[in-house]
């Protein structure tokens, strides 16, 4: 009786067999599921792999809804606010101490302050202030009732793709740090090799410290907003008179009469020496005609 072949299969042949049909299973298509719309089943495959995941995640994608991905690009954004005010108060000490407080009440600062007098003794000055970024408008909304508008305006930079570009030549740094650290850690090159990579390591870490100060004035500048506000007391107005007219001629008379004093101030200075002179030579003049007529007496 003859025996039937072996159906012994070489062990690694088997793995192989196991490990290509697994990975052609894994390429085959998922049949979806019977009770599936067939519009969502062909929306599903028109999905790029991103919007899948998004999907996935709970996150709808942009074709669903067109709120969620806008609001979190938003979200991601670096943006840096700033603001411009001018206000026309009544008192510059009180008003400038209210802006303190509203600052301090937002969760800011009064970052800097400078005033002045002008003419009829007002005062005007400008103050900076700094506020967190989720208090800007309110903050601003606030500031506008202080005294009367005379200007506003608001300003903001885009700094996402600067902050973007910053964080990854950081991350870059961070990974040859790292790597020429490994080299030091294990010293098995030459001492000129090894040198030259502590002179690396010592650039790297300097440029690292550079990058992640400039990534700390980035986030201050975000999370913070400024907000200049300019205050000014109005102008006195002068009301006229019957006596102005009189007033205005004795100013006027008073001015006419100091520039001829100080006309003949510079005459005098300018004419002084040469009448000093001329009274000489007058002297000197008779001093001799008084001798040539004693002598022709003689």
């Amino acid at each position: 009786m003859r025996r039937r072949p072996s159906a012994h299969v070489h062990p690694g042949l088997g793995l192989l067999l196991v490990l290509g049909v697994a990975g052609c299973r894994d390429r085959l298509p998922s049949s979806p599921p019977s009770d599936a719309a067939p519009d969502a089943v062909a929306e599903q495959s028109l999905r790029s792999p991103v919007e899948a995941k998004m999907v996935a995640q709970g996150t709808p994608a942009a074709g669903d809804t067109g709120q969620a991905p806008l609001e979190a690009m938003a979200a991601a954004r670096k943006l840096i606010r700033t603001g411009q005010l001018a206000l026309e108060v009544a008192d510059y000490g009180s008003a400038a101490a209210k802006v303190a407080q509203l600052a301090e009440s937002h969760g800011g600062y009064l970052a800097e302050s400078h005033s002045t007098r002008g003419a009829g003794d007002t005062r005007q000055g400008n103050l900076t202030l700094r506020v967190p970024a989720q208090q800007f408008e309110s903050a601003f909304a606030e500031l506008k009732q202080l005294g009367k508008v005379r200007s506003e305006g608001m300003g903001t930079q885009d700094i996402t793709k600067a902050y973007t570009d910053l964080e990854t030549r950081l991350r870059v740094k961070n990974d040859a740090e790292a790597r020429v650290r490994d080299i030091l850690r294990n010293r098995t090159a030459k001492l000129g090799d090894v040198l030259e990579a502590e002179r690396e390591l010592t650039r790297l870490m300097e440029e690292i410290e550079q990058m992640e100060g400039e990534r700390r004035y980035y986030d201050q500048q975000v999370s913070l907003s400024t907000i200049s506000v300019t205050l000014s007391e109005p102008q006195p107005i002068l009301e006229g008179s019957g006596l102005e007219p009189i007033r205005e001629a004795i100013h006027g008379s008073v001015e006419v009469l100091s520039r001829s004093l100080a006309t003949l101030i510079y005459a005098v200075v300018f004419l002084a020496p040469w009448l000093l002179l001329a009274w000489i030579l007058w002297k000197l003049l008779r001093l001799a005609r008084r001798r040539s007529a004693r002598s022709q007496a003689t």
